[in-house]
């Protein structure tokens, strides 16, 4: 008698010591960041793991993201993905791997941003880097939104925040950045339609401007914005939106960005 009722409490203890991390687990909040590996994301990244949130920083090539590697290594709570944008199977395939657990932020933050152009300029358009620009930056983080969109509606109060110029269809007013801000102006819109979904299904929608962040080494100038403040804004902005703000855009500040007319 005296062995099984050791045997008992062995297995008790087993079944404590096991099930003790889950429920921890199952308790923190989660955020997947796209884009991760540098500049705004990799500040998403380091921001929320401050928070005690666990991190699963994307990028197109994790084997070089390595101030990213080295972060998480650090950080028991961030875990280092491959996502990228053009690889539509890709991000099934990630999806999958998360099937069922619960996602509470998802920063759609990946993109391509390069100019000014010869080549995104009316005249001199190069029609060969057309789909590049729109299957990375209005395709991949529609595409990323809806392979996790039961991820983010098992979230008790879920949000996915896409980044965008905050000038909508009048984005940079330059010549030379024509397919980036005509690519950014169409995730605005596609998530317009996102943010209906998410009323239905309790999921927060919202696209938000950075606004000028010196990033990648680049040298600050007036009027820019510090990465720490940015991101820490924007964050500050995903804690108090409501469900009813959705399909509104903003900017890091908190004030709301005009959609539909020019700046």
């Amino acid at each position: 008698m005296n062995r099984i009722v050791s045997l008992f409490v062995m297995v008790c203890i087993s079944l404590l010591i096991v099930t003790g991390p889950v429920l921890a687990e199952s308790a923190q909040s989660t955020v997947l960041v796209t884009g991760a590996n540098r500049g705004i994301g990799f500040e998403f990244v380091k921001q929320y793991a401050d928070r005690g949130y666990r991190v699963i920083a994307t990028c197109r090539n994790p084997a070089k993201a390595d101030e990213l590697n080295a972060f998480a290594k650090s950080q028991s709570s961030v875990i280092v993905e491959r996502l990228d944008l053009v690889d539509l199977d890709g991000i099934d395939a990630l999806a999958n791997k998360y099937a069922g657990q619960a996602i509470d932020v998802l920063v759609s933050n990946a993109a391509l941003l390069r100019g000014p152009d010869k080549g995104q300029t009316f005249g001199s358009m190069d029609y060969e880097w057309f789909d590049e620009w729109f299957h990375t930056n209005a395709r991949g983080p529609l595409k990323v939104t809806e392979a996790f969109w039961p991820n983010l509606i098992a979230s008790e109060n879920g949000i996915v925040a896409s980044l965008t110029t905050g000038q909508g269809r009048y984005g940079i007013p330059v010549l030379g950045f024509a397919y980036y801000k005509a690519s950014k102006a169409a995730i605005d819109n596609f998530f317009l339609d996102v943010a209906r979904k998410g009323k239905k299904d309790n999921v927060r929608v919202i696209t938000i401007s950075p606004g000028r962040v010196a990033t990648s080494g680049a040298e600050a100038r007036p009027g820019m914005v510090p990465i720490k403040d940015s991101i820490g804004g924007m964050i500050k902005v995903f804690d108090g939106f409501k469900l009813e703000q959705n399909g509104g855009s903003y900017r890091h500040d908190g004030s709301e960005s005009t959609l539909s007319s020019p700046p």
